[in-house]
């Protein structure tokens, strides 16, 4: 059965909605920029001011002018579109009420572009069209009552062929690189590597019965997330096709049948999902076909009649898939990878049940119809090199595993990576505008936003930029939270950049949140019990520091991690374009946990302009102690000879699978211990990576 969560508290819908049109819809000014856009002040043509949910940033589609039918007898296609499209050009949610929603045709969530005053060139390409700024699709449903439902009508034309296999939300970038020959893109052609932000949660999606359906495509870059869906695909060709990762990440999904669960292909971006449950698919639960991103699961359940829980026999070139603290069941004598001969391959602490093998050609899982723990478990291919304790040897496999005499707790290993997120629909949260804050981007609300922080608990910024002049004092289950990181922003004015703009208790027992919330500055983190999800910050994690870290970006300034002994462990993690050396630091510090980092260096930058000087290496890691990565991928080419990952003089070290798009006179890895180093070169993969 799938995990359940408990129920949230929640405050009758009639009650929030009166509660929000009192307070009045805002309308702030925001510079331009991914986190902290122009909020528009018009709205939508037919929107009636002040209506119920503006005041929170949400556009109803049951409400005028779109007026969805939430019952699930007449067709809410055009009405949806609509929505969608006005939310994303007036700054807005695109909000789903609890409901069934039918649709007969594709929700397009396009990010646009327009003409530009005059050509730009990027990656090498020319762009006569670029993107319309602050363009961010955003779509939620009411966490009031049963998630909404996105369904499927059974007379839908055009999602029968499983030959022709057509998305039901498909959620994209419009491409501004000019089409061969033209001054202009080539319209309809998808570009994964700029859709930035886009968000699809809480929100399910019913697609049974159509052979060539899939629920969603989503192929995010920095910023996109998918999460808290549920998918029914039984009878259908997949769940969704491509997800989420780099800097956002892919959560909490459940895909139930379908041939595919998740369709992973050439164009997804550093795949990370987590906590995310596959069961019913007869080809395969997930397939990647990668033509270099890794992929990592992480608290993920798969149960599948299918040979095999991972396909990669369609997978082109070098990559890789990783799972940790996953549960794996195969109702038929299988493998957990079907491989192509082109993958790096890592288990560790999972749960096998049904597996003969690892992957064909490998050691036998013995007694498979048990269940098996799987300590760790290594497949390398040619060109990747393994370094145990400074000895570097080619391709081999590493097998460590035991029998276990009960199935696994799932409900234990998905908790570990996954909690609910809090709602302005929760009884218990308090909105800051009763508490006198504007969020007008003129207002200083330091002194209401005090006034919050002072009554701690779930405190809700709705659309806005609040002006804050002296950092702010969390205390201990402080929850501090809105819809998306572009729509609500804290802007500290006249701070010293080197100080922290936001300070908690230095206590390991110490629960504290930001979640879709900008920060803008940089916070000391030291509460042991913390999520920060989708909210950028600078993190300085020190002293009893502790929690999970999603979706962090660090494009500028990176994080630190120091000294710290409570456990860190950072999702869909990206660091790029920062000119110190290393860009980010682990340093005395234990127990830490990167599921997945994606990096960008080199010397001349990307585009015109853009991190010059920034060769240097992403990630340094010294003097510290049970450390592991899983997966370290990206576009590098360092200065100096600097490697990609640099560690000193650390123990319990372990890197799955780091490397470079590119190669060059730098290394992957170069290990160092009381003055001696050891270095895997950019033109092989460093499959592993161990010291124990």
């Amino acid at each position: 059965m799938p995990h359940s969560f408990p129920p949230s508290s929640r405050i009758p819908r009639r009650s929030i909605l009166q509660t929000f049109a009192a307070l009045g819809a805002a309308s702030p000014a925001f510079p331009q920029g991914r986190q902290g856009p122009n909020l528009s002040k018009a709205l939508p043509e037919g929107v009636t001011p002040g209506s119920a949910l503006l005041a929170a940033g949400c556009l109803d589609v049951t409400q005028a002018p779109y007026l969805a039918d939430p019952s699930g007898k007449r067709d809410a296609t055009a009405a949806i579109q609509r929505a969608v499209n006005d939310a994303r050009d007036h700054q807005l949610v695109c909000f789903f009420p609890t409901g069934t929603y039918l649709l007969s045709d594709t929700i397009s969530c396009q990010q646009p572009v327009e003409k530009a005053a005059k050509p730009r060139f990027t990656d090498g390409m020319r762009q006569s069209y670029w993107d319309i700024p602050n363009r961010t699709c955003i779509l939620i449903g009411s966490t009031a009552g049963r998630r909404p439902v996105l369904k499927l009508a059974p007379t839908a034309k055009g999602f029968d062929d499983p030959a022709k296999p057509k998305n039901l939300v498909h959620i994209w970038a419009q491409t501004r690189n000019d089409a061969p020959g033209k001054e202009e893109p080539e319209w309809g052609k998808e570009q994964p590597n700029i859709s930035f932000g886009h968000t699809f949660r809480g929100i399910d999606i019913d697609v049974r019965g159509h052979a060539g359906a899939v629920g969603i495509r989503h192929t995010g870059s920095q910023g996109a997330t998918m999460l808290d869906v549920r998918i029914l695909a039984e009878g259908a060709y997949a769940g969704m096709n491509n997800c989420p990762g780099q800097g956002g990440g892919t959560y909490n999904i459940e895909v139930i049948g379908g041939q595919y669960g998740l369709l992973s292909g050439p164009e997804c971006r550093f795949p990370m999902l987590a906590a995310c449950v596959f069961e019913g698919q007869t080809t395969a639960p997930v397939s990647h076909a990668s033509q270099s991103p890794p992929m990592l699961l992480v608290g993920c359940r798969i149960d599948t009649s299918a040979p095999a829980a991972i396909d990669l026999t369609k997978n082109p070139a070098l990559t890789a898939v990783s799972l940790v603290d996953c549960v794996i069941r195969l109702r038929k004598p299988g493998r957990v990878f079907a491989v192509h001969g082109r993958e790096n391959l890592f288990l560790e602490d999972c749960f096998v049940q049904g597996a003969i093998a690892a992957r064909e050609g490998g050691a036998s899982i013995p007694q498979p119809e048990r269940w098996t723990k799987v300590t760790r478990y290594v497949a390398a291919v040619a060109k990747s090199a393994i370094c145990r304790n400074g000895e570097v040897t080619t391709e081999g496999e590493v097998a460590e595993w035991s029998a276990t005499p009960a199935a696994p707790d799932y409900a234990a290993l998905h908790a570990r990576h996954w909690s609910r997120t809090p709602s302005f629909e929760d009884r218990d949260a308090v909105n800051v505008r009763s508490l006198g804050a504007k969020g007008d981007g003129t207002t200083d609300d330091t002194a209401a936003l005090e006034a919050a922080l002072a009554k701690g608990g779930k405190l809700f910024l709705p659309r806005g930029i609040y002006r804050v002049s002296k950092p702010l004092a969390l205390r201990a289950g402080t929850a501090l939270f809105g819809l998306h990181r572009s729509l609500a922003s804290l802007r500290f004015d006249g701070l010293d950049p080197e100080r922290p703009v936001a300070t908690m208790p230095d206590d390991p027992a110490a629960q504290v949140s930001f979640t879709f919330v900008s920060l803008g500055g940089l916070v000391d983190w030291t509460a042991g019990r913390g999520l920060v999800f989708l909210s950028p910050a600078v993190l300085r994690i020190r002293g009893n520091g502790g929690g999970r870290f999603c979706g962090v970006t660090g494009i500028g300034r990176g994080f630190r991690v120091d000294g710290t002994r409570e456990r860190v462990a950072f999702y869909s993690l990206n660091v790029e374009r920062i000119r110190t050396n290393p860009q980010s630091e682990i340093r005395n510090a234990r127990n830490v946990r990167i599921y997945y980092l994606k990096v960008e260096a080199a010397p001349h930058g990307y585009g015109v302009g853009v991190a010059e000087g920034t060769g240097n290496t992403p990630l340094g890691i010294t003097d510290s102690r049970d450390i592991r990565l899983y997966g370290v991928n990206g576009n590098v080419v360092t200065a100096e000879k600097r490697p990609m990952i640099d560690i000193t003089n650390s123990d319990q070290i372990l890197v799955f699978h780091a490397k470079s798009f590119k190669t060059g006179d730098f290394a992957q890895i170069r290990e160092t211990r009381a003055g001696k180093s050891v270095e895997i070169p950019s033109d092989r993969a460093a499959a592993l990576l161990i010291r124990d």
